[in-house]
């Protein structure tokens, strides 16, 4: 009798100590392949917003995942419940319906206009002076409220959509776009890549700054971890940690120049134009 009162002993402070130590369950976080906010490095996802995201779920003691998938499926996914979270994404109105958005900006981009530079492109500032031309623009991407609301309204007479931004550079190249709507940063990376800096220019008057978070499906209800990620984020941006983070990987980018001397317009004086 007292052998099996030792053995059920055993088995009580076994249970015991396993449930005062629950496994984390692991946050499954996705995101597109977009040089230089994230992408597939050698030894994985790798990227200025990858960098911010790993800062922030290291403070939090949190353990997670970053898988890489096509832009709409990873929407479609975090939809869905498949995924937990998912960055770095603008905030829509339809969108909203189905994450849970951080409070806190994950990294603001910038969203610019590209061309050849043999191109007689005549753009005045407004968006509605683009009309004339084949504008490339990729699936399932939102480009703020301004071009979002232009390209709904039809503004745009010859609107060609691609999976990709190297896509669209591609197809400007082939003549079949004249001008490219993409985010400036992830530009500049496709055209080094392409070593098409001499052929590409980015049209003058125009960028339109929009912030980008990481957010949350509401299939998973975690409130919790959104806000344990925001105050991370505060976190790092108020230490100097975001700012040292970002200037690493933008000291390259910040040298580039548009070949024209025409200073681009930003924020909302751009968005009292449309």
């Amino acid at each position: 009798m007292t052998v099996w009162r030792a053995l059920l002993l055993g088995l009580v402070v076994i249970c015991l100590l396993g449930a005062s130590a629950p496994e984390q369950r692991v946050i499954r976080l996705v995101t597109l392949e977009y040089p230089p906010y994230e992408f597939q490095g050698k030894n994985g996802p790798s990227g200025i917003a990858v960098e911010l995201v790993r800062e922030v779920f290291r403070r939090m003691k949190q353990p997670y995942s970053i898988d890489i998938l096509p832009w709409g499926r990873a929407i479609r996914e975090v939809e869905t419940g498949r995924y937990d979270g998912i960055f770095t994404i603008y905030k829509t109105p339809q969108r909203l319906t189905f994450l849970d958005y951080s409070d806190e900006v994950l990294i603001e981009q910038s969203i610019a206009l590209f061309t050849l530079r043999k191109n007689n492109i005549h753009f005045d500032g407004r968006l509605n002076s683009l009309a004339p031309y084949r504008v490339g623009v990729m699936h399932k991407v939102s480009y703020g409220k301004e071009i979002d609301t232009a390209l709904k309204r039809g503004v745009f007479e010859n609107v060609v959509t691609t999976d990709t931004g190297r896509r669209s550079f591609e197809l400007l190249l082939a003549d079949r776009v004249e001008v490219v709507v993409i985010n400036r940063l992830g530009a500049l990376e496709i055209i080094k890549q392409l070593g098409i800096e001499d052929l590409v220019a980015e049209v003058p008057s125009y960028r339109y700054e929009i912030p980008s978070y990481i957010a949350f499906s509401k299939v998973r209800a975690l409130d919790k971890t959104r806000l344990e990620v925001e105050q991370a984020l505060r976190e790092i941006k108020k230490d100097g940690t975001y700012d040292k983070i970002l200037q690493e990987y933008l000291k390259h980018y910040n040298k580039e120049q548009s070949i024209y001397d025409t200073s681009p317009q930003t924020g909302k004086a751009v968005e009292e134009r449309s």
